[in-house]
């Protein structure tokens, strides 16, 4: 198992990423839960292969899934045009 994980589990988490990626490009909420359940994955290959750096990264990808899909909510819930998105975007980082 040990062999397996070190040869393959990361192109496995690569491959679930790419998914997860692809259905956020189609507009389709699913690709956060996935990519959010890739970042767990990822943050148990962390501890298995002895790469805690990997925890780091997992849990700062997280939270951009996170304020991106919330961002995502609001666009929904408040019918916005792509400008006022990007515009509302901007305004909350001032």
């Amino acid at each position: 198992m040990d062999q397996f994980i070190q040869d393959y589990a990361s192109w496995v988490l690569a491959v679930i990423g790419v998914a997860g990626i692809f259905f956020v490009g189609r507009k389709n909420f699913l690709g956060w839960y996935i990519l959010l359940f890739n970042e767990t994955l990822w943050i148990g290959y962390a501890v298995i292969t002895k790469q805690y750096g990997f925890i780091f990264s997992a849990l700062a990808y997280a939270a951009v899934y996170i304020q991106s899909h919330r961002h995502w909510k609001a666009l929904d819930s408040e019918k916005l045009s792509w400008r006022s998105f990007t515009k509302l975007v901007w305004d909350r980082n001032d």
